[in-house]
């Protein structure tokens, strides 16, 4: 029996190339067994008109064609749905497919194939959903800085990353963990619910994000020694070891923003906020993850 699929695709995420009509070609080739409905966003009222495509078409399984920001859109716009989501990384950086196990494209038909649909938790930060990671500081500049480039793409992305790298500012902040309060000097604050960015650079080497946990990561590098050791540890996946980062696990925390730092949201800025509460939903979505995924979460469901 065929089942429907809709199909909802950013057409500017990244510098792919790839049209609706191809990816939809692809994905009659590759899921024979679902009849395809593409859906593509426009920037106007996306939320309410993805709802309504899904009320309508009333899909078996979602695809998603886009980076974390358009992810994060679909998946709020069918929060409380019971429908597996499958994620088609064509963004810059698509650090949330990363963490799903999924690299490519090839992984995710993979995936749909072997009905590898897992839990995986979602974080609520004053009242926006976030799915992979937030941050204030160093890397939310360099997303600012992203989003004014009339081209995308990850060159544009290691432009800016050099920039910033050498040029962040060390802010305050004030961390509230069961009432507990702690002071913060640092220069990037990382709400983690996913483990690693786009780049492959593992943030949040303990994390799981299906544990109904979520984990705030506090660097605070300051020679260009530390610079060059914290980025080999970001990418040999033991940040955790080096003096230049703290962390802590919770299930909710308060951080005050003191020195008005940048903050972001699964790659979308979200200003300057005086102070944000953030607060797990233990499997709050379903999707379909890779077999990198199962090595590491398939314990914590």
């Amino acid at each position: 029996m065929t089942k429907k699929c809709l199909l909802i695709l950013n057409p500017i995420s990244g510098d792919n190339g790839i049209t609706g009509a191809e990816l939809k070609e692809m994905a009659e080739v590759h899921l024979s067994n679902y009849e395809i409905s593409l859906w593509e966003t426009t920037g106007k009222d996306d939320d309410e008109k993805i709802l309504q495509q899904f009320e309508e078409l009333k899909p078996e399984l979602v695809l998603i064609g886009g980076g974390d920001g358009t992810i994060k859109l679909v998946s709020k716009s069918l929060h409380g749905k019971d429908v597996p989501l499958g994620v088609l990384p064509l963004g810059s950086a698509n650090g949330l497919a990363k963490c799903l196990g999924i690299n490519d494209i090839v992984d995710t038909w993979e995936s749909i194939r072997q009905e590898q649909a897992h839990a995986v938790d979602a974080i609520h930060i004053n009242g926006e959903l976030c799915l992979h990671l937030a941050d204030f500081g160093m890397n939310a500049n360099l997303i600012k800085k992203f989003e004014q480039e009339e081209k995308r793409g990850m060159i544009g992305y290691v432009k800016h990353s050099l920039k910033e790298i050498f040029g962040a500012e060390v802010k305050k902040y004030r961390l509230t963990i069961d009432e507990e309060s702690i002071e913060v000097e640092a220069k990037m604050i990382v709400i983690a619910n996913g483990d690693q960015y786009g780049t492959g650079a593992l943030i949040n080497c303990g994390g799981l994000i299906n544990d109904g946990k979520f984990e705030v990561i506090a660097l605070n590098p300051q020679t260009a020694d530390d610079y060059i050791r914290s980025s080999i540890r970001l990418f040999r996946g033991d940040l955790h070891r080096d003096e230049v980062c703290t962390a802590w696990r919770m299930k909710s925390c308060e951080i005050v923003n003191i020195e008005n730092a940048e903050f972001q949201i699964d790659g979308e800025m979200i200003g300057k906020p005086a102070a944000i509460e953030a607060k797990i939903e233990k499997h709050a979505f379903r999707f379909y993850t890779g077999k990198d995924f199962l090595t590491h979460h398939i314990s914590s469901e």
